[in-house]
């Protein structure tokens, strides 16, 4: 049985909407998982409220794990904060692995 043309024409469309929504999770959901992730780095760590005057290299000296090197701190500090780059504000609160 044939179907009319206005009824191929709303079929076509269901399906044409169909595959664009199967596309889009298949593209966000990479998306979406890549961005939520897993944890940076497990392990204690330090809450801190940054300050007027903080830096990251302050911050890591006063609040990091004694004896380690304060570049591996701040790189750690960074990386479980994802930051991208070391500009820090006033009153964000950074979490300081302890470990």
């Amino acid at each position: 049985m044939k179907r009319a043309p206005k009824e191929r024409l709303q079929l076509r469309r269901k399906r044409i909407i169909l595959l664009a929504l199967v596309a889009l999770v298949l593209v966000s959901s990479p998306l979406w998982a890549w961005s939520v992730g897993r944890p940076a780095e497990s392990g204690p760590v330090a809450r801190v409220v940054v300050h007027q005057q903080d830096t990251l290299w302050s911050i890591a000296k006063q609040y990091g794990p004694p004896g380690q090197d304060l570049r591996r701190i701040v790189y750690r500090i960074k990386r479980v904060n994802r930051l991208d780059s070391s500009t820090i504000h006033p009153g964000a609160v950074l979490l300081v692995p302890q470990g």
